[in-house]
């Protein structure tokens, strides 16, 4: 057919039946990569978990890439002796995780000006957390994660829900109101992800914290009881984490911005900021003039010192 369209470049017959031809290949070849996509994923699925060459393979190849084997001081120096790269990501992470002093006149001002909730909303936050909050938030939470120091998942609290929940709720409410969370909420192994760049940059490995399943629990109940108030206390442009709202505002609203100024001929500029780990670097601690019950009571469930434990990867 190519032959005769060639011959006959402007025979309307010919160029439609080629051009049928051309999608019905390009078809094919869309429905033969899915196939061969599909059939990749199976077998990634179905070797993931057995002896085979592909897992260990697979695993040599991720533990390649989470092994540090140099790191920069922090006047730039090499260091490659295990426990100096221990002793530096000891105190990279002790500085980061550290909060910055902060002006307390300028934190006054700024608390005076946010939004409050209401005396009946702020009465309602205060009471107790139930055994049905605790139940409905261990419901929402996602399976099939890396569990914390304990190596119990979400999967082992459902199993055994009925009979571990009510102590639990009991636990957790008392812990709450006193202040002073269990142990094993306190604890964390902090893993380092590869990001992007220099990795002997201790700034181009992202922390992640195992958090004990426990701990996520109750974090996810005083969030979902918040949720209620959250849209009440956050300006209209932050979008993020509130109930009812979406990231992609944000973006929708840029893009109308642009819009605007291109239609009206306005001059103005757009300023991204961004804080290197910003939420890192996150003080909690609010003085009690400016704070209700629930704020005074999470604030001091923090972290034991020593508590966090920072899984080996260097060497």
């Amino acid at each position: 057919m190519e032959r005769r369209l060639a011959a006959s470049p402007e025979d309307p017959f010919l160029c439609g039946a080629c051009r049928e031809k051309r999608e019905e290949l390009w078809a094919l070849e869309d429905h033969r990569a899915r196939g061969a996509f599909v059939r990749s994923r199976i077998r990634l699925l179905r070797e993931m978990d057995c002896d085979s060459h592909f897992f260990y393979a697979l695993e040599k190849t991720r533990r390649a890439k989470k092994h540090v084997t140099c790191l920069l001081a922090e006047d730039g120096a090499p260091l490659t002796d295990p426990v100096e790269m221990c002793g530096r990501a000891h105190d990279f992470y002790t500085s980061l995780f550290s909060p910055d002093p902060t002006n307390p006149g300028a934190c006054r001002v700024l608390w005076q000006e946010l939004p409050t909730v209401s005396v009946g909303d702020r009465d309602r936050l205060e009471l107790p957390l139930t055994l049905a909050e605790f139940s409905e938030a261990l419901r929402r939470m996602p399976t099939n994660k890396s569990p914390g120091m304990d190596g119990l998942t979400v999967e082992f609290y459902r199993a055994f829900w009925d009979i571990l929940g009510p102590d639990l709720a009991t636990v957790w409410a008392e812990s709450l109101q006193g202040g002073v969370l269990p142990l094993s909420c306190r604890q964390a192994v902090l893993a380092l992800l590869p990001k992007k760049g220099d990795l002997s940059d201790l700034r181009n490995w992202r922390p992640v914290s195992l958090l004990s399943t426990d701990y996520k629990i109750v974090a996810k109940a005083i969030l979902l009881r918040l949720g209620a108030v959250m849209a009440d206390v956050n300006r209209p442009d932050q979008t993020y984490t509130v109930p009812g709202r979406s990231i992609f505002h944000n973006l929708f609203l840029v893009r109308d911005l642009l819009e605007l100024g291109r239609r009206d001929g306005l001059s103005f500029a757009l300023l991204s900021l961004d804080q290197e780990k910003a939420f890192d670097r996150v003080d909690h601690l609010v003085p009690p003039e400016h704070s209700a019950g629930v704020w005074i009571r999470t604030s001091v469930c923090e972290f034991s010192p020593g508590a966090v434990r920072l899984r080996g990867v260097f060497g």
